[in-house]
């Protein structure tokens, strides 16, 4: 088996039915991680890669504007002609896309849909889980301006919906508000419900307005004010890369400490295991990786090291509950790498719902969508791959192929660009490394370190 068809699109379907006309204001959202912008689209990169046994898989990641528009036809020198079953040199593509200043880590979700496609098993089962089911909470994404009316009617209509929790978004550097905009939905839904707060301080953006960042003490504040509100989590407190920070934060409060969504390799979480910087691990598997393999890669390694850290301590006291805010591709990759783990040790699942943000919006290209059980349960698929069949009809309507390539395609744009002579020292070069690579069988990957 090798790859022979690579298609990436541009899409950006609107938080509403219809796209609004040029003039319009566009319904939208005040994400709290980008101070004063306005979100009003799902933006997203889909990669399509084809095989010659006609097996297919997919990957997206978040978009900002055209700024991966060139990537196809890097995409087609590196992968093009490679057996995906080879998971060793497609995470060893996906770190080779790093040395050019690329993190790229998000396309492996291709690969491994066609793993699981060749197998036929959703992905959960090819590496190990059980699948079953997972109970979401939902995320808000905006802070309101810490209007403790606002933060009781939000945990209201979760605990109305039969939602098992929520996640409150803060922003700000006054202690005490941000404290009581929590502590307003605790009274409000009583002891059961579980409360999540996300601080977004994980990755700082200043792109329009300046995040207020916060330091060491200002952390530990937040975090001990919280205590008697019995919060299930606090997230992302402090940068990513401060993991020392963390993990004293982590022991002077009560308050469990969470995060590591976008931390880039299986040495960041290694080494967070290490300093004790978190008790839960959020990877999001669309954003993480892409230095030294793929995001499904790193974060299957951390799941089987938490679990190794337990048995070894007999505890269950690290836990893993990925992060999900991309798209609905990004959360069914998410919902497979849950289903790894076995449901009596299953966090609640991030479900993100913020006014017009919606899953008629960021899983408006998926076929059914993600439906909730009478339990409020969302069931993993059990069909091959990630599970999940894209509707290419919104794919057409709110995007653009920027990419269409073939062995064809990618041969004639290597003679444009090196000269007939370097082509073809190139196309030998490599029919020899096509030759080894579709003799490879699949293996479950190891950390490279």
């Amino acid at each position: 088996m090798k790859i022979d068809r690579i298609e990436l699109y541009y899409v950006k379907i609107p938080l509403e039915e219809n796209k609004p006309g040029f003039f319009a204001q566009p319904a939208y959202f005040n994400p709290s991680w980008i101070p004063g912008f306005r979100q009003s689209e799902v933006r997203f990169y889909l990669l399509k890669l084809g095989t010659d046994t006609g097996l297919e898989g997919v990957a997206a990641t978040v978009g900002m504007g055209p700024e991966r528009s060139g990537l196809g036809s890097i995409l087609g020198n590196y992968l093009m002609g490679l057996n995906p079953l080879d998971i060793r040199l497609m995470n060893q593509r996906i770190q080779e896309f790093s040395y050019i200043g690329m993190r790229n880590g998000w396309i492996d979700g291709a690969i491994w849909d066609i793993i699981g496609k060749s197998r036929n098993e959703p992905l959960w089962k090819v590496l190990g889980g059980s699948g079953g089911y997972v109970s979401p909470y939902m995320s808000t994404g905006a802070n309101h301006g810490h209007n403790q009316s606002k933060s009781r009617e939000l945990s209201s209509w979760a605990q109305n919906q039969a939602y098992k929790g929520i996640k409150l978004r803060v922003k700000g550097v006054d202690v005490n508000e941000m404290v009581d905009y929590v502590g307003a939905a605790r009274d409000q839904v009583g002891p059961d419900m579980k409360i999540m707060v996300d601080a977004n301080q994980g990755w700082p953006v200043d792109l329009i307005d300046e995040t207020p960042k916060w330091n060491l003490e200002t952390a530990l504040n937040f975090a001990k004010g919280l205590e008697p509100h019995n919060v299930y989590w606090l997230e992302e407190p402090l940068n990513r890369g401060n993991f020392e920070g963390l993990a004293e934060l982590r022991n002077n409060t009560k308050t469990p400490i969470a995060g590591g969504e976008l931390n880039s390799t299986w040495r960041d979480f290694k080494a967070m295991l290490d300093f004790g910087s978190l008790d839960i691990y959020q990877p999001d598997a669309v954003m993480a990786g892409g230095t030294y393999a793929g995001g499904i890669s790193n974060v299957y390694w951390l799941i089987k090291e938490i679990q190794k850290r337990n048995l070894e301590n007999n505890s269950d006291k690290i836990k893993f509950c990925p992060h999900t805010w991309t798209t609905g591709l990004g959360f069914a990759i998410a919902l497979q790498l849950v289903g790894v783990i076995p449901e009596a040790e299953r966090s609640l699942l991030e479900y993100p719902l913020e006014g017009n943000w919606t899953a008629d919006a960021w899983a408006r290209f998926i076929k059914g969508g993600f439906p909730r059980d009478s339990e409020g349960r969302i069931k993993i698929p059990d069909n091959p791959g990630l599970g999940i069949e894209i509707d290419w009809d919104v794919i057409r309507r709110f995007g653009k192929r920027i990419y269409k390539g073939t062995s064809a395609t990618v041969g004639i744009s290597a003679l444009r660009d090196r000269g007939f002579k370097q082509a073809m020292y190139l196309k030998n070069k490599k029919s020899e490394q096509f030759k080894r690579s579709a003799k490879a069988e699949f293996n479950l990957p190891e950390p490279p370190f």
